[in-house]
């Protein structure tokens, strides 16, 4: 559902969306990155495993789901990623 807030709403939104972006810029000449979590390799260094399950389509250790966006600065860490780990069927 979409509420049409009319012309000041959007001038609103493009405001906050001005805002997003230029802390996005700010952060990303500071060296914060986020972390690229999905499908890579569980790591405990930058990521928490917060959910493991079962899974005939990934292989173990895989991190197939990512709850919480991970961040590092100037390569180190600032957050890790929360992640769902792929674990073998028993």
């Amino acid at each position: 559902m979409t509420v049409d807030a009319g012309e000041g709403g959007a001038a609103y939104r493009k405001g906050v969306e001005l805002i997003h972006g230029k802390l996005h810029d700010l952060l990303r000449r500071y060296g914060v990155k986020p972390i690229d979590a999905l499908g890579a390799e569980f790591d405990p260094n930058v990521h928490q495993a917060v959910v493991h399950e079962e899974s005939a389509d990934h292989r173990e250790g895989e991190v197939i789901g990512e709850l919480r966006t991970g961040y590092t600065i100037n390569d180190r860490l600032l957050r890790p990623a929360m992640v769902k780990v792929a674990k073998a069927r028993q």
